[in-house]
């Protein structure tokens, strides 16, 4: 049994203004365990909604999402999330933020430190645990929400467009730390994104979601070696196949 299972999930949202808005559509997907999933679609393909659903924080109008054989219908501590905005509290410092769920979950200061000074390490923000979020850049604050999300230790953590606002060059730092963070922390992840270079260098599937509603036009298992190499003939082929599928419609 796949540690997530999504079954037939459709959502469609209503309102006084627009009506009927049909944002996903019979979703179908299995998701393995230490697997890293990553999902591309244009915008206001459902995307962002699908996660949602997944983590628990929006009811699907029709399926259901199946962790472990449950099914989801509020949020677990099972499933982490990270955002495109980082969200952090502008009155914490960076450790004041990291240790934020851990004082929620009931730890005592001594492990609440302790954790957090494990994945603020591992995010590459030594020195900077007294810093407040007005201090930090946009790469260091999303350091700071992933390792937020890390301290909690889920088992799968969702990502909606994390680098989306990063500069090229701190976008592909992120993507290399993120990769080293899975391997040592052997989480599940589902990454969203509209970059289809980011997800063919981070994914082990691609996932590609077709126009509103969002539908699952194709799924493309990418089984170049890690470190992927962006300019190789592989990669390009697989990008030229993704993009042919995002343009049909």
């Amino acid at each position: 049994m796949a540690l997530l299972e999504i079954n037939h999930l459709s959502k469609t949202f209503v309102s006084d203004k627009e009506g009927k808005i049909e944002a996903i559509r019979d979703i179908n997907l299995k998701v393995d365990e230490k697997e890293f999933v990553c999902i591309v679609g244009k915008s206001g393909c459902g995307k962002t909604t699908l996660l949602r659903i997944i983590a628990g924080l929006e009811p699907p109008t029709h399926g259901e999402v199946r962790l472990n054989g449950n099914t989801i219908k509020s949020p677990v501590p099972e499933i982490g999330m990270v955002f495109q905005d980082p969200n952090l509290f502008a009155w914490r410092t960076v450790l004041g933020n990291v240790t934020f769920p851990l004082e929620i979950q009931g730890f005592n200061k001594e492990e609440r430190v302790k954790t957090a000074m494990k994945y603020i390490q591992m995010v590459g923000l030594v020195g900077f645990e007294q810093a407040y979020p007005y201090e930090l850049s946009g790469g260091m604050k999303q350091r700071v929400a992933l390792a937020r999300t890390l301290a909690s230790d889920p088992r799968i953590i969702l990502m909606d467009e994390p680098f989306g606002a990063l500069d090229a060059q701190t976008r592909n730092e992120m993507q290399l730390e993120l990769l080293e963070i899975w391997k040592k922390e052997t989480k599940t992840i589902l990454f969203v994104t509209h970059s289809i270079d980011e997800a063919l260098f981070l994914g082990d599937r691609v996932v590609v979601l077709s126009p509103s509603p969002g539908k699952i036009q194709k799924e493309i298992s990418v089984k170049l070696p890690r470190p992927r190499d962006r300019t190789s003939k592989e990669f390009n082929d697989l990008r030229r196949e993704i993009l042919t599928y995002l343009t049909s419609t």
